[in-house]
């Protein structure tokens, strides 16, 4: 075992060949072969530059994976509680200890590295353990044990994997017993009803790509036996024999409509999105490929940087699944756009009914615990993936309407209660009435030029905004108390002029 460490050392440092640490360590990933290599970032670096840190893990992962190793990121700990270092750093200790695990589990994740926990083991025990020295940064003995503890565990849990792996005899890429399966790649990646491949392009290309020589007459013997086993090969005779594949999950158009959605979506990140597109892409030919490829345009997107949007919904619905309750963080952005954790910092428990796309994101309905009553969540604002609880989840209230409760409540991103809101407005409104409220609201003609309508709202400040981005065309009329906040609200606003 080797180590290239020194105190207040940065992972950006490793990177450089021309410091005395990044010279060593470039040179035993360049020159020497290692099992794991186990990375660390300066105590509050993935936290105070957390994009230079997961820039700094990617690269050196990169690195760290050619070399044929594995690599295991030290995960450390928040400063101890009450503390002098803490309070000089300006957060309380379940913040700091909550922003350290998620940019460590973030990097993780990014690169596909192991993680060893130590922060978690140290939140888990601190308040039990006496595990820091006198700084209240560094640890004493006992924690330096505990973490030294946590990484052999991760790391023997990982070999004894790796030796219960059933190690498969591997065909030669050359066998002539994968010809069916490469003619069925080639018809799947590099034909379709405007390109099929004719009987000696597929004999060139098994030859060219493959090094196998399949003669003429064995091609037809060949898609014969493919469709024998259910592939939807269409072959037509022109000059000779022409084939392509006809079944494919998802026809051009399909895949378009796809891609735009995945596009347009707020809540998918940019990341991401780029990895679904590549995936739906690889679903028709290559040259349909192309023409797909050409109208991607996601760089400069408003996406959404929740990179654990996708694990959040799948633990949400594996809750619903199993009928039991979660437990989350949810955050608000402050005016320095850093996370501001609601309920006082503390955790959410909620018993998840549904999970509903509205507009551009996500939401979440379900019965919280907190507020005894039916609310909703926006999920890229959920911190890190919910912790599902062994208690059994709360049944739906009698009444309860998914459907019914998007209209009255999601249209309008609130929480609060919905109420009857009459709204006067001019005919040339109704479009944008309807688009906001569907086709089934009930209207009243009261001249030539407006209607009256009363709608089922969260009378709050996206509501508000709505209202005013007619123009003055729709008004308020009850109940007064909705109709007086609108007023106070513009009044508030042009004492900003």
């Amino acid at each position: 075992m080797v180590q290239h460490t020194r105190g207040g050392a940065r992972l950006a440092e490793q990177l450089n060949p021309k410091t005395k640490m990044g010279g060593l360590t470039q040179a035993a990933l360049e020159n020497e072969k290692w099992d794991y290599v186990i990375l660390q970032e300066m105590s509050n670096g993935p936290i105070t530059a957390k994009e230079s840190f997961l820039k700094n893990v990617h690269l050196l992962c990169e690195k760290i994976w050619e070399n044929g190793a594995t690599p295991v990121l030290y995960a450390t700990w928040a400063y101890k509680r009450g503390g002098k270092q803490l309070q000089s750093f300006g957060m309380d200790y379940d913040e700091m200890y909550r922003e350290m695990y998620e940019a460590y589990h973030e990097a993780a994740e990014q690169n596909d590295a192991m993680i060893a926990d130590v922060g978690k083991r140290f939140y888990e025990i601190a308040d039990q353990q006496d595990i820091f020295a006198e700084d209240g940064c560094h640890p004493n003995e006992l924690g330096s044990q505990i973490a030294a503890q946590v990484i052999a565990d991760v790391i023997l849990a990982d070999q004894a994997k790796n030796k219960e792996t059933i190690v498969e005899i591997m065909a030669n890429e050359t066998d002539t017993r994968l010809h069916i399966f490469y003619l069925y790649q080639m018809l799947l990646t590099q034909s379709d009803e405007e390109h099929p491949l004719s009987t000696k392009q597929i004999t060139d290309r098994m030859m060219e790509q493959h090094h196998i020589l399949v003669h003429r007459t064995t091609v037809p013997k060949d898609i014969d036996l493919l469709r024998a086993a259910g592939v939807d090969i269409v072959g037509e005779r022109k000059r000779a024999w022409e084939y392509h594949l006809a079944d494919r999950k998802f026809s051009l158009p399909e895949l378009k409509i796809l891609i735009d959605a995945v596009q347009s979506s707020k809540f998918i990140t940019e990341k991401k999105s780029k990895i679904l597109i590549e995936k739906l892409v690889s679903l028709t030919s290559e040259t349909n490929a192309d023409k797909l490829k050409r109208s991607v345009h996601i760089t400069g997107r408003v996406k959404s940087e929740n990179e654990k949007g996708y694990y959040i919904v799948d633990a949400i619905n594996e809750a619903i699944n199993a009928g039991v309750k979660i437990s989350f963080y949810y955050f608000e952005l402050n005016g320095k756009k850093r996370k501001v954790l609601r309920n006082d910092g503390k955790p959410y428990t909620v018993s998840p009914f549904d999970l509903i796309w509205d507009g551009d994101y996500y939401y979440l309905t379900g019965f919280c615990d907190e507020r005894s009553a039916v609310r909703t969540f926006r999920v890229d604002r959920i911190s890190q993936q919910p912790e599902l609880l062994a208690e059994k989840a709360i049944e739906k209230p009698d009444g309860y309407d998914v459907s019914k409760y998007t209209t009255e409540v999601f249209r309008m991103f609130s929480t609060d209660e919905p109420i009857d809101v009459t709204l006067r407005c001019e005919n040339c409104v109704m479009k944008s009435v309807i688009d906001k409220f569907g086709m089934k609201i009930k209207t009243t003609s009261l001249d030539a030029d407006t209607f009256r309508t009363t709608v089922k709202v969260c009378a709050g400040p996206t509501f508000y905004r709505w209202v005013f981005g007619a123009g003055g065309k729709i008004l308020i009329e009850s109940p007064i108390e909705t109709r007086n906040e609108y007023s106070e609200m513009l009044q508030k606003a042009l004492n900003q002029l």
